[in-house]
């Protein structure tokens, strides 16, 4: 069962790919030998076995993982072409109830991961970038990245996503900073902390800006928009208060 997980993005424009990795920290809830993680119209290049804790290390130290040095056999076997691929991984022993592991799948998008949508400058309000975003719901997670796609795991995530100084990225997590990558390119980090189904991981790039709403809330969107939906979501603030006392 996954109780952390890390994706590490680069950002392909022209490819319209999402390229790098999701390291997934999981404890045995039952003696076991392989892992099955869903996974859809993804390119899975490899897998490996990280030191155990190596996802939430990630997320508290920039997206930094130790070399990954140990490759465990895989393969990625198709069950029902509706739902998807199955990867399934051996873990070459036996692993007993409670063990914390933590396994790394390298792999990008492809053109048929269809939680990965991607918009070129024209499709946009502004008009001058293009503007890319995941929707993950409801078994569409497994095409944004190979994971256990289900609403019965309740997990935390952090991520760190590269891509050119010009744009901005979001995640559905709590912006933790950003650094200078290769020349051109940044790579925001963010973490979610809350316990939550993995369909509601999500990523957003564009020319986007971020304005608070109140004292949780806020609004992203595209700079010629954030007015108007600052306008219509002005009472955002008032509706997650109550909702928030009511439950």
């Amino acid at each position: 069962m996954t109780t952390h997980q890390h994706v590490d993005w680069f950002v392909n424009w022209t490819n319209k790919t999402l390229q790098g990795s999701i390291i997934l920290d999981m404890v045995v809830k039952k003696e076991v030998q392989y892992v099955t993680l869903d996974t859809w119209g993804n390119n899975v290049q490899d897998v490996h076995l990280m030191p155990a804790g190596s996802a939430m290390s990630a997320t508290l130290n920039k997206g930094i993982v130790p070399v990954a040095d140990n490759p465990l056999a895989w393969a990625v076997r198709t069950v029902n072409p509706n739902t998807g691929q199955v990867l399934v991984i051996d873990l070459a022993q036996n692993y007993t109830t409670g063990t914390l592991i933590s396994l790394q799948v390298l792999y990008e998008t492809g053109s048929s991961s269809g939680g990965v949508n991607w918009l070129n400058a024209n499709q946009t309000t502004g008009g001058n970038y293009p503007f890319m975003y995941t929707y993950s719901q409801d078994i569409s997670g497994r095409s944004v990245a190979p994971q256990q796609d289900t609403p019965s795991n309740r997990i935390t995530w952090g991520g760190c996503v590269t891509t050119e100084k010009i744009f901005t990225p979001f995640m559905s997590a709590n912006f933790t900073g950003k650094y200078q990558s290769v020349y051109g390119f940044y790579k925001n980090c963010f973490y979610n902390t809350v316990k939550a189904p993995n369909y509601l991981m999500a990523l957003v790039v564009g020319d986007l800006t971020y304005q608070s709403r109140g004292a949780t809330t806020g609004i992203i969107a595209e700079h010629d928009v954030i007015d108007a939906a600052m306008q219509e979501f002005d009472n955002l603030q008032a509706l997650f208060d109550t909702t928030e006392n009511y439950v």
